[in-house]
């Protein structure tokens, strides 16, 4: 059945709160939602692997995953878009030529390079522990989106690698996907696959990496938390990640 909406949620400052859970306001929030045949889908920089415990609180079956490059709607999968692995492998070697150590992702793990100091920083920002160590994931296995994890020195790659897009997405790292790769992309693939051109779409988000999804959808919230430059680009500002925010903007937007 077409849904009357669909709803996207990024995670990380919107529907998760600061203790990285979802707030029992959101949850009562998004059952209401699928009672008025609204879709919920999670719209994130993350793989699978790292939100099952949000899929289980929230019972949402649709992501947009690694920024785009790996679509589930309703627990099918509807849209992969894989990295080349040449050009993995010239990363890869850029990378070790500055000591940056690299994350590959595929929808249901995630490999290091190697352990460092910085890798255990990012994934400890995320709650998350250090992955294990697979350098050679890429020539296993379909990667989907990396991670180059770094402080600084983000000006070499972009220009050296120009078939990449290059995100910093936290202190300690940028993702890494296809140029032109982002959610926005993910979410066209998903109207287009499930043939949804024309149902009403809206997000909420907080981050740099939510600018181009702002565009993709008819109405966008950002939360009271947004960098200013979301909140610009926002249809209604809504209160912070810690304060009801989700429910609160679905109310402000006509959605509840």
């Amino acid at each position: 059945m077409k849904p009357a909406a669909i709803c996207f949620f990024d995670l990380d400052g919107t529907l998760l709160t600061g203790d990285s859970v979802v707030a029992e306001s959101s949850v009562r929030a998004l059952r209401e939602l699928r009672a008025k045949n609204v879709m919920p889908i999670i719209a994130t920089g993350r793989t699978l692997c790292e939100i099952e415990h949000v899929l289980a609180a929230t019972e949402m079956t649709s992501v947009i995953a690694m920024n785009g490059q790996y679509v589930l709607y309703d627990g099918k999968e509807v849209y992969t878009n894989p990295i080349d692995v040449e050009e993995i492998k010239a990363l890869h070697q850029g990378a070790q030529s500055q000591n940056v150590e690299m994350a590959f992702y595929t929808e249901a793990k995630i490999r290091g390079t190697a352990q460092n100091e910085v890798m255990e920083k990012h994934y400890r920002y995320l709650g998350e522990e250090s992955p294990d160590v697979d350098a050679t994931l890429y020539l296993k296995e379909p990667i989907y989106m990396l991670l180059l994890l770094l402080e600084k020195g983000d000006d070499y790659f972009p220009e050296r690698f120009p078939y990449f897009q290059f995100v910093r997405n936290t202190p300690f790292s940028n993702d890494v996907v296809p140029k032109g790769g982002s959610k926005a992309q993910g979410i066209a693939k998903l109207l287009t696959v499930m043939g949804f051109e024309d149902v009403p779409t809206y997000a909420f988000g907080d981050g740099m990496n939510d600018l181009e999804m702002f565009g993709a959808v008819d109405h966008a919230i950002a939360m009271e938390n947004a960098v200013p430059a979301l909140k610009e680009k926002a249809e209604f500002v809504t209160a912070d990640n810690n304060s009801d925010g989700i429910e609160k903007g679905l109310r402000l937007c006509g959605l509840l």
